[in-house]
């Protein structure tokens, strides 16, 4: 039988470093448990971190890649270890759970010892808090996994609509300038008491002609037409949230170009049908 061991102070709070994963305590009869995983820390850095300075005990144990390479074909070589510092067979516990695990890394499992002896149910205690210390391990990596897929989804999606707003920015202007167009035929016919209707198939143009023209032609709309195009936007570094905004923007815009081209049509449509009826 052990000796009874003296009991020991509470363990610290102080915060752990990012490559250090704990388990939720457990607390059978004042006695404490709590696991600490690193993936990447030294076995006996971890087991002589100050987090667990005041343990009873530091139960350690280890799973690492072995640097003897294995035959093709075959899975690698680990190199595994424990250490019990005085809970006889807990190193063992704690190294199994590694393998069963199947990860690579050092853990402890640190003891308050609280006064009173556990007997065999200490061991389940110890295996519990090693297990659900490299589960918070895998829930951390799972979420840094999440966040690498949804910046990949997000870097897609935000090329597919940099390029669907550049090639509608030039539908845009292509639509504007086909809407200008006509609305100028429309002025034209009307100022003319449809006389310009066809003035672009051919003929002299008359004095009255040519002082429609150059009103058309100084009017702001004509203005805008003739108007030097303005660079691209820096699309590709915007916000995705932003991207999206301008894209059902550019929407409304084409939809708002199509109706106003519908209209010139139509009420070019109309004043042809007047000119023919005697």
């Amino acid at each position: 039988m052990s000796q009874k061991r003296k009991r020991t102070p509470s363990p610290p709070s102080t915060h752990p470093p990012s490559d250090i994963y704990i388990s939720p305590p457990i607390t059978d009869r004042s006695s404490r448990f709590t696991a600490y995983y690193s993936p990447t820390l030294p076995p006996k850095d971890l087991q002589n971190h100050a987090l667990i300075k005041s343990a009873s005990h530091k139960i350690l144990a280890w799973r690492h890649e072995s640097s003897q390479r294995a035959l093709p074909g075959q899975p690698p070589h680990y190199e595994t270890g424990h250490d019990d510092d005085g809970e006889k067979h807990g190193g063992k516990a704690v190294e199994a759970v590694l393998k069963q695990l199947r990860v690579t890394g050092s853990c402890v499992v640190a003891r308050w010892y609280g006064g009173v002896m556990l007997g065999p149910v200490r061991f389940a205690h110890i295996e519990e808090c090693a297990r659900n210390a490299v589960g918070r391990w895998r829930e951390a990596e799972d979420e840094v996994a999440a966040k690498k897929r949804k910046m990949e989804v997000e870097g897609v999606e935000r090329g597919r609509l940099a390029r669907t707003l550049v090639e509608r920015d030039g539908s845009i202007g292509v639509l504007r300038r086909m809407a200008l167009e006509k609305e100028g035929r429309v002025r034209e016919a009307v100022l003319a008491g449809v006389a310009g209707l066809e003035g672009g198939e051919g003929g002299d143009d008359g004095p009255a002609e040519a002082q429609i023209t150059a009103e058309v032609q100084s009017s702001p709309a004509a203005v805008v037409a003739v108007s030097p195009q303005k660079a691209a936007p820096g699309y590709p570094s915007m916000r995705i949230d932003r991207l999206k905004a301008l894209d059902k923007a550019r929407d409304a815009t084409l939809a708002f170009l199509l109706k106003r081209i519908s209209k010139a049509e139509a009420e070019l449509a109309a004043l042809g049908e007047a000119k023919e009826q005697p």
